[in-house]
């Protein structure tokens, strides 16, 4: 089974000079999981049970169009501190944003971008493959058993040789993780059934008019989180301007309030991957009500 890109210059069966039958192929722009995840999990998880196939090979190609426009708009954002997302596209280049993250500290922030982003499209190869370890639990005990390999490869456009990366180098870690869905087919984390983005209120962040989450829920969400934050898979993003403004003019409504401690080693909203809105958070030395009580009364 081959995951690659949609990309027209990497014609997935004729770079393996495959015949009918041969290959089992899913292609999306840029070779990721980042959006329609379900698809491409499940897809994966029919191929290597039902169908029996071995083998499972994340392609990138260098001049990744998908990669170097998500290189390209992280590196935009971080100048502008805006996120904005406006189209579907849009929306594909921010989740990527962590691919280009990874690839500035790999880098240096004083890179040329379009060495980032070449760097990026290899960043990005193992970055799916850790996602499909991360989300799919029959893909985690067929690699444990030795029954699956996922490994990754680049195609390179103007040799039209395929460079074999091998494994990820976080799969032993990511093989003792314990999720068992992607995010968009889960209902914790405040999903709402099946696909869709995060239902985190009517304005994409939680305001005074959404209603109020119960108890058990705000807990699942809670906890679904910290299960994202530490396999490394936040959900998270920047607020764009709209969702502040929604802030402002509507008022905060938060799921949960949370008394914890001002160490700096416990960033609370990050630790949760919570949006603006989401939790009100008391911080002081220590989580506790000793002194200035009333205040955290």
């Amino acid at each position: 089974a081959i995951l690659g890109c949609a990309d027209s210059r990497v014609p997935v069966d004729t770079v393996f000079d495959a015949m009918p039958g041969d290959l089992f192929v899913l292609r999306n722009a840029g070779n990721t999981c980042t959006h329609a995840e379900g698809s491409m999990v499940g897809s994966l998880e029919f191929c290597t049970g039902k169908l029996g196939a071995r083998m499972i090979l994340v392609l990138g190609h260098t001049k990744c169009g998908a990669v170097y426009g998500a290189t390209n708009a992280y590196l935009a954002a971080k100048k502008s501190e805006t996120a904005s997302v406006e189209s579907a596209l849009e929306g594909l280049l921010l989740d990527l944003a962590p691919v280009a993250e990874k690839a500035v500290a790999d880098m240096g922030s004083h890179t040329d971008a379009d060495e980032v982003a070449a760097h990026a499209v290899r960043v990005n190869v193992f970055h799916t493959i850790d996602f499909l370890l991360k989300y799919s639990a029959p893909l985690r005990e067929k690699v444990k058993s030795g029954q699956v390999e996922i490994q990754g490869g680049i195609y390179h456009l103007d040799s039209g040789k395929v460079e074999f990366m091998g494994r990820s180098p976080q799969q032993s870690t990511l093989l003792s993780t314990n999720l068992g869905l992607p995010p968009s087919m889960t209902r914790e984390g405040g999903r709402t059934s099946g696909y869709g983005p995060s239902a985190r209120g009517e304005h994409g962040v939680r305001t005074t008019v959404d209603s109020a989450v119960p108890a058990e829920e705000a807990l699942k969400m809670l906890k679904a989180g910290n299960e994202r934050f530490a396999v490394g898979a936040p959900l998270a993003k920047h607020a764009t301007l709209k969702m502040r403004e929604a802030l402002v003019s509507h008022g905060q409504a938060p799921h949960t309030a949370i008394l914890g401690c001002a160490d700096s080693r416990v960033p609370v909203d990050t630790v949760f991957d919570a949006m603006p809105g989401d939790l009100f958070v008391l911080r002081n030395a220590g989580n506790t009500c000793t002194h200035a009580e009333g205040s955290m009364v």
